[in-house]
């Protein structure tokens, strides 16, 4: 199917945003994507919105198949997100928790139109053989839209679990990791709130005007809604390289300059959070080689300090080069789940995971994101994000952190608080 590329000037890129948003409201399956002006995260545009399907994924009972097929049937734009639970058709594993939401396993679609914006330029990327008179009357509708964005909201998240059998179950990981069962895990906890009546678009909007995270997305499938604040990218995909970004070590910034320093230098000097970073690195580039041309996986940067809204993190970035004709699939079933989500070894984080925590984690921990005509891709990490079901009118966030021996449970859990701020703020609780 021909693409075509139609470009404009923006003279307020931060206004379009909004208009944008309010203008997919009419569609049941968009993909929004936002680097927030992060450039130094090697973001190819400044945000992107993708909707109006002509094809998406079926939720059939093999999604890495259904996922193969699809992408090799559809030469455009995918855009779309794996869910955490797609591990149960990479390995021999399985999930009981309860869902609370039922997002499909996987969801993929091929838009008619992508709207991407760089600086003050936007280019409409179309399949539609339409003249450029339609994308005209388009443009001036996207920015004649009224705009009905929110600004407060007023919800309060229980806890699923309470901070006393939060903390007994981090001594129990413990235990395992005395035992050499796991070096660390990904221990996760879900926040929540029933019948509940939002307006997702005015939460998403004032979401990621707080957080203003490298690598936010909002993502739509039918009642289903991802709302991401993530700073974590999963993999990128640039030619032949592939890149992977994972995170792991996070202090909360403070207003005080000289106090938000020594935060830095404690995060940067902190053994604990080295030793984490360094096992997920290890995993990371363990993954890697499974596919890579020999002798070409490298640590580009290992532990350096990043600083965002409410935290500075320790972010790692590990290379490799891959043959040119290697799918995507296959890359996926190499390396997904990420490994800060999981733990190491993976498989057996992964069990443990299931045993401890106390809801399916379906989309959260999860990835989102784009592939190109080329078999390009960027995907990020499905973290610091609300989910909610419309129908159901569910809403949840999950947090966790990395366990390890070292691991204090009672900062383990106020760790758990800092990186839910953002979301605990905009909802006004």
């Amino acid at each position: 199917m021909t693409q075509k590329i139609i470009k404009y000037k923006i003279t307020d890129p931060a206004l379009f945003k909004l208009q944008v948003i309010e203008y997919v409201r009419r569609f049941d399956t968009f993909c929004f994507l936002d680097s927030n002006d992060c450039k130094k995260k090697d973001n190819s545009f400044d945000y992107l919105i993708a909707f109006s399907k002509i094809n998406e994924t079926n939720n059939s009972n093999d999604p890495i198949h259904e996922l193969d097929h699809f992408l090799n049937a559809n030469k455009n734009w995918a855009f779309g997100y794996l869910s955490y639970d797609l591990k149960n058709y990479i390995e021999n594993l399985d999930s009981q928790n309860y869902d609370n939401h039922a997002f499909p396993v996987i969801h993929f679609f091929i838009p008619q139109i992508i709207l991407k914006i760089k600086e003050f330029e936007l280019s409409i990327i179309t399949s539609l053989s339409d003249s450029k008179s339609f994308f005209d009357e388009l443009l001036t509708e996207i920015q004649s839209h009224k705009l009905k964005i929110k600004n407060t909201f007023k919800v309060n998240l229980k806890s699923r679990v309470d901070k006393a059998t939060y903390i007994k179950n981090i001594h129990k990981i413990k235990r395992h990791l005395k035992r050499g069962d796991i070096y660390e895990m990904n221990y996760c906890q879900e926040f929540y709130a029933d019948s509940i009546l939002i307006d997702p678009f005015s939460l998403f909007f004032n979401l990621n005007c707080l957080s203003k995270a490298p690598f936010s997305s909002f993502y739509r499938v039918k009642n289903n809604y991802i709302l991401c604040a993530s700073p974590e990218r999963f993999l990128k995909r640039t030619g032949n390289t592939i890149i992977s970004q994972p995170i792991k070590g996070t202090i909360k910034r403070e207003q005080d300059h000289l106090v938000d320093e020594e935060n830095k230098n404690k995060l940067l000097n902190s053994s604990k959070d080295i030793a984490e970073n360094v096992m997920i690195v290890d995993l990371v580039r363990n993954d890697l080689s499974r596919f890579a041309q020999k002798n070409t996986v490298i640590v580009n940067e290992l532990s350096k300090l990043y600083t965002y809204k409410d935290v500075h993190h320790l972010i790692s970035t590990i290379s490799c080069k891959i043959p040119q004709n290697m799918s995507v699939v296959d890359i996926i079933k190499s390396t997904f789940p990420m490994g800060s989500m999981t733990g190491a070894p993976k498989i057996r984080s992964m069990e443990l995971i299931e045993h401890f925590e106390s809801t399916l984690r379906g989309a959260y921990s999860g990835s989102i994101g784009y592939i190109s005509p080329e078999k390009e891709f960027d995907f990020n990490v499905i973290i610091r994000s609300l989910f909610y079901n419309q129908q159901s009118k569910y809403l949840s966030c999950m947090v966790g952190g990395a366990i390890t021996l070292d691991s204090d449970p009672e900062s383990e859990y106020q760790e758990c608080l800092i990186k839910a701020k953002s979301i605990f703020k905009v909802l006004g609780q």
